[in-house]
């Protein structure tokens, strides 16, 4: 198995290369695998959330055979559902996993920063609206989400890594 992955503002590629460096296993960006791969070879595809679905979901499932697929994103562990990633991401007979990446508003443009502005406006005012009562993690998100910040973290990959124990 290899891991086939897209980024777009690196937290997702951070992601791939850890966890294959972690497993000794290949790793290839999506258009590089389309190209030396072949539609036989069993990947992990690992790609950014945008509104629910994973960028290269779609393309990797054409092109080979996906074993699992990982979203990655800016919420919190547990804010997306597995299920409602699994219902916008089929991938058929394919465990979904979900990883916290990041923001970096300075890495994209003015739209998609105004959309990412939109879609956590919510989330900006409820953490917000706590005020000194925030958690030390509630806070580190709030940062995030009007600074940009990163959650990338080795920990974060045991249950992926945990069932690529299960596939050997």
């Amino acid at each position: 198995m290899v891991i086939v992955y897209k980024s777009n503002t690196g937290f997702t590629k951070e992601y791939a290369e850890m966890l294959a460096n972690a497993e000794k296993m290949k790793h290839y960006e999506l258009s590089q695998a389309q190209k030396e791969l072949g539609r036989e070879t069993e990947v992990l595809f690992m790609g950014p959330l945008m509104a629910g679905h994973i960028q290269g979901i779609d393309q990797a499932v054409k092109s080979f055979n996906v074993k699992a697929a990982c979203g990655v994103g800016m919420t919190p562990p547990g804010s997306p559902s597995l299920s409602s990633l699994s219902k916008a991401n089929y991938v058929p007979n394919a465990p979904i996993f979900y990883l916290q990446g990041g923001y970096a508003p300075k890495k994209v443009g003015w739209l998609k920063r105004r959309m990412v502005n939109m879609a956590t406006k919510s989330m900006r005012e409820a953490l917000q609206a706590k005020g000194s009562r925030r958690t030390p993690e509630e806070q580190a998100n709030l940062d995030m989400l009007l600074k940009g910040g990163s959650f990338v973290a080795y920990r974060n990959l045991d249950v992926i890594r945990d069932w690529l124990k299960g596939q050997g």
